[in-house]
């Protein structure tokens, strides 16, 4: 008989421990920003965001999917996110930019959570499931790893360009990163979109559980009722 796993084992995990790698790595690059070190900012944020690609990959080639990974990962997604967009705000010291970073912040963490939360209280076993009813956006950009990799890379892509834009020095870098950042634009505002659609397809499924729960609690009493009518008949 195979001994049985203990959720120390669980912690161990391959991809759990890459996992705790992008954590220590999102506190480095947070702790770069804000003691300006631009460059040791960009390499731990861009390999945070490479190693993202990696616990998913050896979770499937291992075997070690976990909730708890899951949860890991979309968590450390959004912190390290909402930290550079955090600084974006104060970076660029715009009122209309800070606004723009807080929304996109607040979108962000509201879709996935509402996906999360509504995929898991339905019954799926992970909030990347998707059914064949699903909106077709969000079909083809959880179902196929391509697809999701390369928005999820270009959004932050472009955000991580932001940040380095305003520390460059050589006019000719500037013009190259800058070119980068358009580059990478469509993927953002495509990404955000996408998240958009998301809060309301999963706001919609768990209000069509909501009346399905409330219609069945109600079934009994409404029979009862029309019995009740029938007998004074």
């Amino acid at each position: 008989m195979p001994n049985q796993l203990t959720y120390r084992d669980v912690f161990r995990f391959v991809p759990n421990l890459i996992g705790y790698t992008r954590v220590l790595l999102t506190g480095a690059a947070a702790m770069s920003m804000y003691y300006r070190c631009p460059t040791s900012m960009f390499l731990s944020y861009a390999l945070s965001e490479l190693l993202d690609a990696a616990d998913g990959h050896y979770a499937r080639k291992l075997g070690q999917c976990s909730k708890f990974g899951e949860v890991l990962d979309m968590v450390t997604d959004r912190c390290t996110t909402t930290i550079l967009l955090t600084y974006l705000a104060e970076l660029y010291n715009s009122r209309p930019l800070a606004l723009l970073f807080n929304l996109i912040t607040v979108l962000d963490i509201s879709s996935h959570y509402m996906q999360m939360y509504s995929q898991l209280i339905t019954g799926k076993t992970n909030h990347k499931q998707m059914d064949a009813d699903a909106h077709w956006i969000l079909r083809a950009y959880y179902t196929d790893r391509r697809v999701l990799f390369a928005f999820c890379f270009g959004n932050e892509a472009f955000f991580l360009l932001l940040y380095v834009n305003k520390f460059i020095a050589s006019s000719a870098a500037l013009y190259f990163s800058v070119a980068l950042t358009l580059l990478a634009f469509p993927l953002f505002l495509i990404k955000n979109t996408i998240n958009v659609i998301q809060l309301y397809e999963s706001a919609k499924d768990l209000a069509k559980l909501d009346a399905a729960t409330l219609n069945s609690q109600n079934k009994p009493a409404s029979s009862a009722a029309a019995a009740a009518s029938r007998k004074k008949i």
